[in-house]
């Protein structure tokens, strides 16, 4: 008696009766012992029951309730790992994050004194082209940078051309990047922007944090949590 002839056998009394007896396991198990049962009792004398047969049968089902278990764990443990994540993502409220964005740079008490990006690759020299508000434009450099994210102030720039920029409080700049090597080959920058976390929500089981002016993001936009 094979695991399908007994889901066969439900089946059929699923169209007889209007119900079946059910695909568990333990219910294919129960299906099982029944119907070995009676063929033991009806079994031809002269030609018994093979018992290679009937030990391959039992292992079938107890590797199914092996398998039906072990789904039960797994489907446990993502339920878990869901409301930890929830947990966490809650704990980001009030927080700063680095995002893909244009940096500034600014010399007013409250405006942005730092420029973040990431690098792809390490890189000899890295150029800062700093662009005031009245399009007059400076440049900078950074030397030896390694890759991933990186976050540099003002004090960090080095070689100003032509001159060093202004440094007012009123003095406002636009950052924009670019790197190289010696070998010639350009490793790729993104320029990061800072923004902090006013709230998170889950849609579909992934979680998406909202960045007020900033919009909504996923957590794979994110490049650094401060």
């Amino acid at each position: 008696m094979s695991v399908d002839a007994i889901i066969n056998n439900q089946n059929q009394a699923t169209s007889r009766n209007g119900a079946g007896m059910g695909n568990s396991a333990a219910d294919l198990t129960q299906s099982f012992m029944t119907l070995l049962v009676a063929q033991m009792q009806n079994q031809d004398p002269t030609n018994p029951m093979d018992n290679n047969q009937l030990t391959s049968q039992l292992a079938q089902f107890n590797t199914a309730a092996g398998v039906e278990k072990l789904n039960g764990t797994v489907e446990s443990v993502g339920g878990l790992m869901y409301t930890m994540q929830q947990m966490s993502m809650a704990s980001w409220v009030g927080r700063d994050v680095l995002i893909k964005g244009d940096s500034t740079l600014s010399h007013a008490e409250d405006g942005n004194k730092e420029f973040a990006f990431n690098l792809d690759g390490d890189a000899d020299k890295v150029t800062v082209t700093l662009t005031g508000d009245d399009g007059s434009v400076w440049t900078a450099e950074l030397n030896n940078v390694d890759a991933g994210v990186n976050t540099f102030n003002w004090d960090d720039l080095s070689g100003f051309q032509p001159a060093e920029p202004p440094t007012g409080s009123e003095a406002n700049y636009k950052v924009n990047l670019s790197a190289s090597n010696a070998e010639g080959d350009a490793p790729e920058v993104i320029a990061l922007k800072k923004a902090q976390v006013e709230g998170v929500s889950f849609e579909t089981g992934m979680a998406r944090l909202r960045l007020g002016a900033d919009g909504i993001i996923g957590l794979d936009e994110i490049f650094l949590i401060q």
